[in-house]
């Protein structure tokens, strides 16, 4: 671990020996060559050095390497050049990944840190959380990591709800019928079971009162079922198959010609007419159906 000075000797080896005696110089190897080699600490270095045939060489040992650098001008150069271009890369930006599942808050991320292109020295990460502290009414989290010469943007979206302003409106009867069920959560139902009611007449108002007979406006939500009846005529052309048969076509159309959703369904159906002729046949049934009739109307006031 020592550092050791090597030097060459020109001189004969006695004069050689005679001059380290009498100036106390600890010499630790001697190798004779051509020349005469030999090492010694490096704090005679200015003594050998007044000897005009001993000539320094180069030095040995972990505190002579560093001596070494350290006592050259070019040495010390190149070593700050490395430091420096060391640092200076690892704090270098190259590449810019933003990570994240919504293509619309990648490209507003990107757009806003548009003056951040690389490669820049990524010196003080606050200027970017800044930058992206202008995007939180669009963003609910980001993070920001710098993998080696990559940065790494992560973020999720704020999602916004949409705010439906409501309008006043009234559920209004879609055709005739009778009364027969309500699933009203908000509104004033005007009408009751087993009341007969025609098209566009109200059903539940979006106006109600209070304690003090006061009208109040109140929003409408839900549904308002009714016996509703309906006449349904069909005709096939006639066929060869037996008369039962022709008659179960006639009906299975004559039921497809009925519009109904899930909660809705066929109450009775009474058959009024069955002919045939020539060439076609008829059928004619009458359909007691329960149905959802309410629909939006808007109101007024």
């Amino acid at each position: 671990m020592k550092g050791y000075d090597i030097y060459k000797a020109e001189c004969d080896i006695y004069e050689l020996m005679s001059y380290v005696k009498s100036h106390h110089i600890c010499v630790y190897h001697l190798k004779e060559d051509q020349f005469v080699y030999f090492s010694s600490t490096y704090k005679y270095r200015k003594i050998l050095q007044e000897h005009p045939l001993i000539h320094f060489q180069y030095t040995i040992g972990m505190i002579g390497m560093l001596l070494r650098i350290f006592t050259s001008k070019e040495k010390m150069i190149a070593l700050f050049c490395s430091l420096l271009l060391f640092f200076g890369l690892s704090k270098t930006i190259f590449q810019i990944e933003i990570l994240g599942e919504s293509d619309y808050h990648h490209k507003l991320i990107e757009t806003h840190l548009k003056q951040f292109q690389p490669p820049f020295f990524y010196w003080d990460s606050s200027l970017i959380y800044q930058k992206l502290a202008e995007l939180n009414q669009d963003l609910n989290w980001y993070a920001v990591h710098q993998q080696g010469s990559k940065l790494e943007i992560h973020y999720l979206p704020r999602e916004k709800m949409e705010l439906t302003q409501f309008h006043p409106y009234d559920l209004i009867a879609s055709k005739d019928g009778v009364i027969a069920a309500f699933d009203v959560a908000k509104g004033n139902k005007v009408v009751s079971v087993n009341q007969k009611v025609h098209k566009n007449d109200i059903l539940v108002s979006h106006i109600i009162l209070d304690s003090k007979e006061e009208e109040k406006t109140s929003d409408v939500l839900g549904k308002v079922y009714a016996y509703t009846f309906e006449r349904v005529d069909v005709e096939i052309s006639k066929n060869k198959y037996p008369q039962a048969l022709s008659y179960y076509l006639c009906l299975i159309k004559s039921r497809m010609q009925l519009s109904l959703d899930k909660d809705e369904y066929i109450v009775k159906e009474i058959p009024l007419q069955f002919e045939e002729d020539s060439d076609t046949i008829r059928m004619s049934n009458y359909y007691v159906l329960y149905e959802m009739i309410a629909v939006v109307g808007e109101s007024d006031e």
